[in-house]
């Protein structure tokens, strides 16, 4: 390491820059590690899966992959291939750049599917638009944002992504809140009056709103922490692991679907009950 440069006043920080790649690069392949048990439990329970569900499970599980391993790479480079160049702190590799578009790639899909879902469950063609168009925008931001980054060399620099990075998230989390508040919407208005189905419309209900407000909070904490600290990376401990807290949670929904066919046994309920309700963002 260049002693001039580790003593300048205008070097970057180890702590603030590399530190919270470290963590959020272990934070993000702990929970893959997560992901790849609840797809195993997935692909050996004994529950019918529709070949729609498994494309959505397969695609996401391959971005998540994917994004994974070029974390690996980045950290990789940072304190490895780079150990001894203070300067390399302040450039930002491609997996920075390419973290929006893999969560909008993921999200986008999810998003579409379950407001198709309630768009069946209501019998609502404007709720569908209105829905898929959220997640379209949402879409669209996540790619300018990529693409700003991708024109953006040093972490010194991402200041100019802002207005970017805070529009996606708003948009993200509107679109998810929107879908949870119209199927908790559409789901209070299925009531029968039978105490087990009742009971399992609650507890998708409860599900869906956790689920919601866990995936926000991330959604939040990585525009706040961008917003605030634009010259370090304080906020990829956040956005790095967004994708697979997304995967996380809607896979053990779709792993508890058997347990709430379960609990009907011969009761009638909506097909929505038992199709995956997740929070989509989880993503970014």
């Amino acid at each position: 390491m260049p002693e001039a440069l580790a003593h300048s006043p205008h070097a970057p920080s180890v702590n603030r820059v590399l530190g919270p790649i470290l963590v959020g690069t272990v934070f993000n392949t702990m929970i893959y590690g997560i992901c790849l048990v609840q797809l195993w439990t997935y692909y050996t329970s004994r529950m019918e899966r529709q070949g729609k569900i498994n494309l959505l499970v397969n695609w996401v599980f391959l971005l998540d992959t994917f994004h994974t391993i070029s974390l690996c790479y980045l950290l990789w480079k940072y304190t490895v291939q780079n150990f001894d160049n203070l300067s390399y702190l302040t450039h930002a590799d491609w997996p920075f750049a390419a973290t929006p578009i893999i969560t909008a790639l993921t999200s986008l899909p999810i998003q579409v599917y379950l407001s198709w879902r309630i768009r069946l469950f209501s019998g609502s063609m404007r709720v569908f638009v209105f829905l898929a168009i959220l997640a379209l925008i949402q879409t669209a931001l996540g790619f300018a944002c990529s693409a700003m980054a991708f024109l953006t060399a040093s972490i010194s620099d991402f200041r100019r992504l802002i207005p970017f990075v805070d529009a996606w998230q708003v948009m993200a989390v509107s679109c998810d809140v929107s879908v949870t508040l119209l199927l908790w919407w559409f789901l209070n208005k299925s009531r029968t009056g039978s105490e087990k189905s009742d009971n399992v419309i609650t507890r998708v209900i409860r599900s869906s709103i956790e689920t919601a407000a866990f995936g926000a909070f991330f959604c939040i904490m990585d525009l706040v922490t961008f917003t605030a600290f634009p010259s370090n990376n304080f906020h990829v401990i956040f956005a790095f692991p967004m994708g697979r807290i997304y995967t996380w949670v809607s896979l053990l929904t779709l792993n508890t679907r058997q347990s709430l066919r379960e609990d009907l046994e011969q009761q009638q309920i909506p097909e929505i009950l038992v199709q995956p309700t997740v929070c989509s963002r989880c993503t970014s």
